[in-house]
């Protein structure tokens, strides 16, 4: 899944890539993938021949800040994945978007669930884009304290399963990096957000940073992109220490990990030593 640590990780590596060259071509293979300008023409005319100054990121959202005071903005949706490539790389079937630079080298967005979007705007009307008023936390890059991290939580008064998965609380980690993040910290996924100690809030604080950070430095969580046969798991990282992994034993206390609702959320936890 495409969630905020793999978007950072993409990003990293397009800041070494491509900042500073050219766009030359550009292929849109649905015309849905830009839906917000009248055609794919459109589109291409925008980013012709335009330079990408710098590469930044907004929550899960990819900023390519161009010359001419434009900025293209890409959601990878689900399951996407932006690489660079030679020129001379062929896309794939799942491949939705390809550009080329005047300089070599080529951009391919690959979506196998046919859900990512590209637009390009001034740069001046980017603060008045919906997606960038969610108001959550990007763990990635905002500086709060844990004292005021326990202030929110106190608000909140939310499951705190259902809570790191709201974007209006805290940036794209969707299930996996909010389970995880719950195990890593020790605490029940149907624990309260209000019901935390001062200790416990610490070690949720810790726990956000410690997961994340890990992730990127691991390169993110790669799922299996083939189709799966009926007899078939999906495969993730090592450092996944709960998510998807119902009935393994925890590494902490080997317990059997379990799968469980809260609040009809499904959510993976070890109830041996998540409190």
């Amino acid at each position: 899944m495409t969630y905020l640590p793999e978007v950072e990780v993409i990003r990293k590596e397009l800041e070494k890539e491509v900042q500073g060259k050219r766009f030359k071509t550009v292929n849109v293979k649905s015309a849905t993938a830009v839906g917000r300008h009248r055609n794919r023409p459109e589109f291409y005319k925008l980013l012709d021949g335009r330079r990408i100054e710098s590469i930044t990121r907004r929550g899960t959202l990819l900023l390519f800040e161009l010359d001419e005071d434009q900025t293209l903005v890409v959601s990878l949706g689900a399951r996407g994945a932006l690489s660079r490539e030679t020129a001379s790389e062929e896309a794939g079937p799942e491949t939705q978007f390809t550009a080329s630079f005047t300089t070599g080298g080529a951009l391919h967005l690959v979506d196998p669930g046919r859900d990512a979007e590209l637009f390009v705007v001034s740069t001046a009307e980017l603060e008045a884009l919906p997606e960038l008023a969610t108001g959550g936390i990007d763990a990635l890059a905002d500086t709060f304290t844990w004292h005021a991290f326990g202030q929110e939580l106190m608000l909140r008064q939310q499951a705190l399963a259902l809570l790191l998965r709201d974007e209006t609380f805290i940036l794209g980690l969707g299930g996996l990096y909010a389970d995880e993040i719950l195990w890593t910290a020790g605490l029940s996924p149907r624990r309260r957000s209000n019901s935390l100690t001062s200790q416990e809030v610490r070690r949720l604080y810790r726990a956000i940073f410690e997961v994340l950070y890990e992730a990127v430095k691991q390169g993110g969580v790669e799922v299996t992109d083939h189709v799966l046969e009926d007899h078939e798991e999906p495969e993730y990282a090592d450092f996944v220490k709960v998510y998807d992994r119902a009935g393994e034993q925890c590494v902490r206390c080997r317990r059997p990990i379990e799968q469980m609702k809260v609040e009809g959320v499904d959510v993976y936890a070890c109830a041996g030593c998540q409190t």
